[in-house]
Order: structure tokens, then C-alpha cells, then sequence
């Protein structure tokens, strides 16, 4: 069993509404070597009292959870646990996994934030952390937990500017299926300079016929937004009232739409 002065550090934190902690802490707290503090972060795990985020970092069970078997799932406490002091934005498919827009779940957790920490997995699932500039990582986002979550139009206009990092075109087509509205996505969009985006966002929306097309602005454009000219072929479509093309055909969109 951990010793009772082990066990008032997880008081503390508690009692100061910490949901989060490194080895560090504990580490510095009790005057421990790094190995007798590895194997007392093991224990406590073993017993429930803790959930381990990531490397060093962990996380006191909630209330109702002590000593359960449960994983402890909170995702904007667990993000914030390991961007703390950095200002960072769950997003790109995790937020619209969050905002329940896609069929397939994703299992990697996606954070934009100009800062890059040494973790690779969070609540044993793969961190995937997209650089982005201070200056917007914060734009079209709501809280959650301790963290900041996109909202659905933000969402939406990152994994149109990264179609290949999300699985592809289908993903997004996928997502604004799903959706009821993008109100307000034309003003966000130019806030954050994603004109691409949205333009990728109403090729989809009206080469698919979706309800949320009706509430889209159609730009003027210049020049073609290109995911891949070499990969188009001949198999790929081009998109001339949005000014987009793209390396495959429509009907893969369509596909699932339809299902």
C-alpha cells in the first residue's frame, strides 16, 4: 500500500483542484529518487488512484472513479495536462469526433499549437500535434475542460486545409454531411486567412448537393486550389464555380454521402 505521506500529495492535489500532475512534482515533494518514484507512480496506478497520461505525466482519478478499473478519459484535461501554459486547440478530426460529425471514430488526438512537447501518445492514444501560429490557434474555439476545443466551423476549415493529413477529401465530405449549419464559417475563415479552405469546403458541399451549401458565399478567385496537379490525371475533377481541383472523382465523394 502507498504510505500516508505519499498519499497527502494526492490530497493536495487535490484539494487545489489539480486534475493533473508530473513526476516532477511528486518526485520534488517527497525527496525520492527518479526510480522510487517510478515504481510509486506504478503502484498507484495499479491501484486506481491514478491514470497515466503520458510520459511523467499523470492524473487523479475523479471523484466516483478511486480504485476503479476505469480509464480516465476527460480529453480537455488530458490535453491541458501536457500543453499547460501553452495555447493549443484540439481539432481537425478530434474536434469533429468531439461534436459528433463523423461516422468512423478517430483515434489520434489532434492538436494544433505552436508548441511541440516531447509526448507522442496521450490516454494511450497516438498525439498528433499541427503547428500552428499563436496568433490563430485560438480563433473559432470554445472551452472544454481546461482546454480549447474548435468549434464546428473551425473544424471544419482544418481538415480542409489539410485534406491528406485527415484521410482525404471523403473525411471532410463526411463532416459536412453531418452537419447542421456552418454559420459564420466565411467571416472565420477570412479572420484566419483559409480561403483555400473555404473554398475546398463549398466545392464539396455544392458538387454534393448538401444542405449546408445554401448558407456558403461564393468567392471570386484567381487561380486553382490544387491538392496534387500531378496525382489529378485524368480520373480527377475540376471545380470551376470554386475554383478547386481535385486528384479523384466526385463519385468517390458521393460514396459516402450515400452511405
Amino acid at each position: 500500500m502507498a504510505n500516508d505521506r505519499a498519499l497527502k500529495i494526492l490530497d493536495r492535489f487535490a484539494s487545489e483542484g489539480r486534475t493533473a500532475f508530473s513526476a516532477a512534482e511528486v518526485r520534488e515533494a517527497l525527496g525520492t529518487s527518479p526510480q522510487a518514484t517510478s515504481n510509486l507512480l506504478t503502484r498507484w496506478t495499479s491501484m486506481g488512484l491514478v491514470d497515466r497520461l503520458a510520459v511523467g505525466r499523470y492524473a487523479v482519478r475523479q471523484i466516483g472513479s478511486l480504485g476503479t478499473a476505469a480509464v480516465w478519459d476527460d480529453l480537455g484535461s488530458a490535453v491541458a495536462a501536457v500543453f499547460a501554459g501553452h495555447p493549443h486547440r484540439i481539432g481537425f478530426l478530434t474536434a469533429l469526433d468531439h461534436h459528433g460529425l463523423l461516422v468512423r471514430p478517430v483515434r489520434a488526438i489532434q492538436v494544433a499549437s505552436p508548441y511541440r512537447p516531447r509526448e507522442k501518445a496521450l490516454t494511450g492514444r497516438p498525439l498528433r500535434v499541427i503547428r500552428e501560429r499563436e496568433d490563430t490557434v485560438l480563433v473559432g474555439t470554445e472551452p472544454l475542460g481546461p482546454s480549447r476545443v474548435a468549434t464546428v466551423p473551425r473544424a471544419l476549415l482544418d481538415v480542409a486545409s489539410r485534406p491528406l493529413l485527415v484521410g482525404g477529401a471523403s473525411r471532410v465530405a463526411e463532416a459536412l454531411a453531418a452537419a447542421d449549419t456552418v454559420v459564420g464559417i466565411r467571416d472565420l475563415a477570412r479572420e484566419i486567412n483559409a480561403d483555400a479552405s473555404y473554398r475546398r469546403i463549398g466545392s464539396i458541399a455544392t458538387t454534393l448537393s448538401l444542405p449546408v451549401a445554401q448558407g456558403l458565399e461564393l468567392p471570386v478567385w484567381r487561380s486553382l486550389i490544387e491538392l496534387d496537379r500531378k496525382a489529378r490525371g485524368e480520373k480527377g475533377w475540376v471545380d470551376k464555380t470554386w475554383g478547386v481541383a481535385w486528384p479523384y472523382p466526385a463519385t468517390e465523394l458521393e460514396a459516402v454521402v450515400a452511405a
